[in-house]
């Protein structure tokens, strides 16, 4: 039998090339698929690694490495002698042909992080960029040629994250030098809108993926709610000296980032995300008056959590319904998360007449609110529980309905399998760790209700905002229809019949659904914002031009001629 090694590989630092690594032993041949600076145990005889900069290769009996530079040199830990030395002296031999090389290295735009991008930025003197959809091209053009790399990676057909995106615009903001983004998905019904999310970002690549991944996510859920509004997401990424966290310079990102919405002239309507609060909102809306979910005192939505745990009973009703097992008088209900929205969820259930309440968190003080606030509501039905950080055992609990309610990617292939309760509906974005797993749900016979169609609340109490507000608002109330096509109980009965009759998943259901949606155009204001869009990059916005800084109090003769 073949003698087999075992040994970590392991980047000193990230890198944003992938490694393959083949182990062959006599009898096999394993490929794994290793990235970044995670570590990885292989069983192994000889190694072929290999890089996208790989620049040269040697050539040893026992093993064969591609090199690119000193940087994504890689540490081996627990090799044998003669193996580590052998690596040694090839990376010695490699440094003296080219010492150049194995010293220095150019990274590319896509594996820069977004502070380095932005130096890079200003050393080409720029300080406003786009990529956007070119109709009469067919593909998605750059504002700059020094951005080709972007250009090209964005029309490659694998880019999995680009679906029917519109555009992208990022800048650089003057006070902070931040980088500020804006991704606008498909935009026939109408302005794009999307929360502000600061949080790290460790590459250009990361940045890109996610602002476009959460801009269709906003712009499918737009659609299936029946919004005459479209998917948008704004980016900023957090400093890395976490110079964020001084009052001073978070205004100062905020102020930024109200001049950039406000250099977009209305095609991209900002809200709030993660790691952004009403008072950031208040200091974008500042200087731009295209913003939603501000403080109430000033005409803002405020907090939606009471809304949103309307949506999600709603929709546990109806996937209830659905499957002819009555309403949620005498369920069994597990919640994760006892912040405000689960508070809010708790005491619908509580109400209802569910026969017993589950709630787990991570914070004793959430906790303990929580029970403090509804234990005389529940009269022996509520058992609450302060779980340690990342604690998924929730998943597992035998109840009928579950309700993940904290955070997302809880529902992955390993807690699939732990799932007791028929029906999983809950409010915390992206719950599938990926849309594939949808299917191991429905193997299992669990009745999954995309979280897209309860928490869409949140976003529908932001987009209208600019219509003017009143206590239960019918265009709000509607929401909770029962016959209204575009009601949370509607769609969410509609979602599971076309899975069951077609024999497709929800989340597949639901995209088709939200793709012939979107195609509509506004009725009011068709092709407004695209209209927009192509008057900036006609008016050389990239190039920090603002038609409306200019006086306009008083026409030149050739504006009237």
């Amino acid at each position: 039998m073949a003698l087999v090694r075992k040994f970590y590989l392991k980047f000193k630092r990230p890198c944003q090339s992938h490694i393959l690594l083949r182990a062959r032993t006599a009898y096999s041949l394993h490929t794994f698929c290793y990235s970044t600076h995670w570590g990885y145990e292989c069983d192994i005889n000889s190694i072929s690694c290999s890089t996208r900069c790989a620049q040269k290769r040697f050539l040893s009996p026992n093993i064969s490495i591609n090199y690119g530079c000193q940087n994504h040199y890689h540490t081996l830990k627990r090799l044998p002698d003669n193996v580590a030395a052998l690596c040694s002296a090839e990376k010695r031999v490699f440094s003296e042909i080219c010492p150049g090389r194995a010293t220095h290295t150019k990274k590319t735009l896509l594996s820069m992080d977004p502070t380095e991008f932005s130096e890079f930025m200003k050393s080409n003197k720029i300080t406003r960029c786009f990529f956007i959809w070119s109709d009469s091209e067919n593909r998605v053009v750059a504002s700059h040629t020094e951005l080709q790399e972007i250009e090209d990676w964005l029309n490659d057909p694998r880019n999995p994250q680009y679906k029917q995106h519109e555009a992208i615009f990022l800048t650089l903001g003057m006070r902070t030098n931040s980088l500020l983004g804006a991704f606008l998905w498909k935009i026939e019904r109408g302005q794009s809108c999307g929360g502000i999310r600061m949080v790290p970002f460790n590459s250009m690549e990361r940045y890109i993926s996610e602002g476009l991944r959460l801009s269709r996510r906003l712009g499918v859920k737009s659609a299936l709610a029946g919004l005459w509004i479209s998917g948008g997401k704004g980016l900023i990424s957090e400093p890395k000296d976490r110079q964020h966290i001084q009052p001073e310079f978070r205004q100062k990102i905020f102020l930024d980032y109200g001049d950039f919405v406000t250099s977009l002239n209305g095609c991209f309507i900002a809200g709030m995300d993660t790691g952004v609060n009403t008072f950031d909102l208040y200091n974008v809306h500042s200087r731009s008056r295209w913003v939603v979910s501000g403080p109430e005192d000033i005409g803002g939505s405020g907090n939606a959590a009471v809304l949103l745990a309307r949506g999600l009973l709603c929709a546990m009703e109806a996937a209830l319904n659905f499957l002819g097992a009555g309403n949620i008088s005498g369920m069994k209900v597990a919640v994760q998360g006892a912040g405000g929205i689960g508070l809010a969820v708790v005491s619908g259930l509580l109400d209802r007449g569910a026969a017993h309440v589950y709630v787990t968190d991570t914070s004793k003080k959430s906790i303990g609110d929580l029970h403090d606030a509804l234990i005389s509501k529940a009269r022996g039905r509520l058992k609450t529980e302060k779980v340690p950080i990342g604690d998924n055992n929730i998943i597992g609990y035998d109840c009928d309905i579950l309700a993940p309610c904290a955070v997302g990617h809880v529902l992955t292939p390993d807690t699939i399998l732990d799932i007791k309760a028929k029906i999983v509906c809950g409010s915390a974005n992206a719950l599938l760790k990926s849309d594939e797993d949808a299917k191991l749900l429905a193997e299992r016979d669990v009745t999954y209700v995309l979280e897209y169609l309860p928490n869409r609340m949140a976003f529908v109490n932001a987009a209208y905002e600019n219509y003017g507000r009143m206590y239960k608002d019918p265009i709000i109330e509607r929401h909770f229809d029962k016959e209204w096509e575009h009601s949370i109980y509607f769609l969410t009965q509609k979602t599971l019949r076309m899975a069951a009759e077609q024999n497709i998943t929800v989340v597949e259901a639901a995209y088709q659904l939200a793709d012939a949606y979107s195609q509509q155009k506004h009725p009011l204001w068709p092709n407004r914002a695209k209209t927009i869009i192509q008057n900036l990059i006609a008016g050389k916005w990239h190039d920090g031009q603002d038609f409306w800084r200019k006086r306009r109090n008083f026409a030149k003769a050739d504006d009237c001629s």
